[in-house]
């Protein structure tokens, strides 16, 4: 598969995203990757927003593992699989899926 070109790194949230006239930044490391700046959308959503693009990383990396695991006469230890889908199943429930 081809490399990632998306910014590397832990990617996290910071600021008042649940407040009425509150932003969430994106950051991954030191470097600004984006923000949503409360308009339309309500302070919850927003947060929310945000968190599903800092999870970006982490949700793509998982996708890459699930396919890995269903292309036939490939193997892998039960221990990673049984890791991936506990990893794909806290995600889906932080963002509702």
């Amino acid at each position: 598969m081809a490399e990632s070109k998306f910014t590397k790194g832990l990617w996290r949230v910071i600021g008042p995203c649940e407040e009425p006239r509150g932003s969430c930044m994106v950051f991954a490391g030191d470097t600004y990757v984006g923000a949503l700046i409360n308009s339309d959308m309500g302070p919850k959503e927003i947060a929310a927003n945000a968190e599903l693009m800092a999870d970006a990383p982490r949700l793509l990396e998982l996708l890459r593992t699930l396919h890995d695991f269903s292309v036939p006469f490939r193997s892998r230890l039960a221990e990673e699989s049984e890791q991936a889908f506990a990893d794909a199943r806290a995600l889906l429930e932080k963002h509702g899926g």
